[in-house]
């Protein structure tokens, strides 16, 4: 019977609870843990979370990283390599983790590769960061690493929207800006699992509101993709190199992929759409773990 860990903060987080009941219900043994309590004894190559041995497993689910420092990531990220090393299938793959976390790498890998992305700048020059936002003149500034929407602003190129440019560098020292991308006031979330789409909605974003993340007031509804949204949502989650993903897309002039989630929570597609993505997950689990990412 094969051992999966599900990594994990939150005990009662939707996403990890159903991955849970998904293993299980494909005849594995599920294992939840969490890289808060995570161990590496370098003398006897001990890996282990609480009672959990990391390297029994067969395979690890990563739900989440949990909250922690720059040096907590740099050591759980390495763990996640080192597992992959000694043959535990790592999903999504430490790699592929990487680089839907840093926005700043997907963004260029998204250019690169012909998905209409938004004008981005990233920038430790103050004057480099005023003159974008002159030239967009409406922006959205975001962490390089951040979540949830958290952290997240929109600045016009006004008297008020300059003076907010200049905090944001004072306080980070690091500007990473979008062109905003008059929309209508949603975007869309597709759920990607091996290559397919497994479901999508609307994240329409609360009334008087602009962001839409679910975890800042935004809600969720059904969306059926265009061919195009389906073909840019694949793509993406296959550039990135992610098993399963969430990817943003805005609809405005054209279609954008805004950014990509490796760690995507299923609670709003299963509430609007019905579709529990963590069974598509299980379901890879069974017979993909062996086989490269699509």
């Amino acid at each position: 019977m094969k051992k999966i860990g599900i990594a994990v903060t939150d005990p009662d987080d939707w996403t990890g609870v159903s991955l849970f009941n998904s293993i299980e219900y494909y005849g594995m043994k599920p294992v939840k843990f969490s890289f808060n309590e995570a161990t590496s004894e370098i003398s006897s190559g001990k890996i282990y979370s609480g009672n959990v041995d990391l390297t029994a497993l067969d395979a690890v689910v990563v739900r989440d990283l949990g909250p922690a420092t720059h040096n907590d990531v740099s050591f759980r990220f390495d763990i996640l390599c080192q597992l992959k090393e000694l043959g535990v299938a790592v999903i999504n793959s430490p790699e592929s983790i990487a680089k839907a976390a840093n926005k700043y790498v997907s963004s260029f890998l998204f250019q690169k590769t012909g998905i209409p992305t938004p004008k981005t700048i990233v920038t430790n020059n103050l004057d480099e960061a005023l003159f974008a936002l002159s030239s967009f003149r409406r922006a959205v500034v975001k962490p390089v690493f951040g979540y949830k929407g958290i952290g997240v602003e929109c600045v016009r190129n006004s008297e008020s929207g300059v003076q907010k440019l200049k905090e944001l560098f004072k306080n980070n020292r690091l500007i990473y800006m979008q062109e905003f991308i008059p929309n209508p006031g949603r975007d869309i979330r597709v759920f990607v699992v091996n290559g397919k789409v497994a479901g999508s909605i609307y994240r329409v974003a609360p009334e008087g509101g602009w962001i839409n993340n679910l975890s800042r007031g935004g809600s969720a509804k059904p969306c059926v993709l265009t061919d195009e949204q389906e073909r840019l949502a694949l793509k993406a989650s296959r550039v990135i190199g992610t098993v399963y993903a969430g990817v943003d897309i805005i609809e405005g002039d054209r279609d954008y992929v805004i950014e990509i989630n490796g760690t995507p929570s299923g609670k709003g597609i299963f509430e609007a759409c019905g579709v529990d993505v963590t069974r598509m997950i299980a379901e890879y689990l069974v017979s993909g773990t062996n086989s490269s990412p699509p």
